[in-house]
């Protein structure tokens, strides 16, 4: 058995939490370490972590980040980040190693601005929200397997954003997803609240008007509470938007079920663009991605393959 499929098998699925339109499973294994690295906003924090464009004139796709920390820090799939040329947003989860620098790979969420407001990047208090992530993991996934690249598909993720700008009736003088993400931050917050991770939680399996949207493990239950806010802004911003499902309500069988078909998915190894080994998860049913590093899973995202099935547009990068 492996350790993805290990910690599916026997993670404890808890009584589920509900607020609107989001029901939370939440996801137990009894671990009594601590994380042995940083989180992005507890290095940045402490100035232990700085992003930059990778250059002066900067390259959208790739910035530059500088580890001076004696630990590692863990940059997790989705985290936005705000300032220098323009907001972008984290491609896949990547374990920077201590007193490293990094080239990284990410997509832009602001297509209005291209100039400096700042030299160096700050770390939002949100993920990019989940089907966004979906359809954006499986285009990571076909460029890795292809070309051995981590480039996404700008131009379906800036028609992301203007459908998101469009549907929020958001006015953005930058294009900026950010701009949708504060204009909802009241009701956002209201989902930051309602969800507090309990003890021995390690993640959660999130439901959106009675659709499953994604899966999200980690090997610690202090990383998981430490990034479950941003989780909750990002499968929230989802249930703020028109029902995506009218079935029957999601129950623990199926939770488990979602879980099992998970575990049976295939699985393809890459090295890692830093410590680790990327894992890249297919089925007809699910589509996943997991950081495997210090004998452990330290990330694992799974979707349901329905949500990422929309119309492609091609974007400025060919896989």
């Amino acid at each position: 058995m492996n350790l993805l499929q290990e910690l599916l098998q026997t993670v404890e699925i808890s009584t589920p939490q509900t607020f609107g339109g989001m029901t939370l499973f939440p996801l137990l294994r009894p671990i009594a370490a601590e994380p042995d690295y940083w989180t992005l906003t507890e290095a940045m924090n402490q100035n232990l972590l700085k992003i930059t464009e990778v250059s002066e004139g900067g390259h959208v796709p790739e910035l530059l980040c500088h580890n001076w920390s004696d630990r590692s820090v863990l940059l997790v799939d989705g985290e936005e980040l705000v300032g220098a040329k323009q907001n972008r947003i984290l491609n896949l989860t990547v374990l920077v190693p201590a007193h490293t620098d990094l080239k990284i790979p990410v997509s832009c969420v602001e297509r209005g601005r291209w100039h400096y407001r700042c030299r160096e990047f700050a770390a939002a208090d949100r993920a990019y929200h989940a089907t966004g992530r979906a359809k954006k993991l499986r285009y990571v996934t076909e460029s890795l397997k292809r070309r051995g690249s981590r480039l996404a598909d700008q131009g379906e993720i800036w028609a992301d954003v203007d459908d998101h700008l469009l549907f929020f009736a958001c006015k953005s003088a930058t294009d900026a997803l950010a701009d949708v993400y504060e204009k909802e931050a009241h009701s956002l917050d209201e989902y930051v609240q309602a969800f507090r991770a309990i003890a021995q939680q390690i993640g959660a399996l999130f439901v959106v008007h009675g659709q499953i949207l994604g899966l999200e493990l980690f090997d610690f239950p202090a990383t998981f509470g430490k990034l479950l806010p941003k989780f909750s802004r990002s499968y929230g911003l989802e249930a703020l938007k028109p029902s995506l499902s009218h079935g029957s309500e999601v129950t623990t069988a199926d939770a488990k079920a979602f879980l099992t078909t998970v575990a049976a998915a295939t699985a393809e190894t890459f090295e890692a663009l830093a410590e680790g080994t990327d894992v890249r998860l297919t089925h007809p049913e699910v589509i996943g991605s997991a950081l495997v590093a210090k004998e452990r899973v330290v990330h694992l995202s799974a979707f349901p393959t329905e949500i990422t099935q929309s119309k492609r547009r091609r974007s400025g990068w060919e896989i």
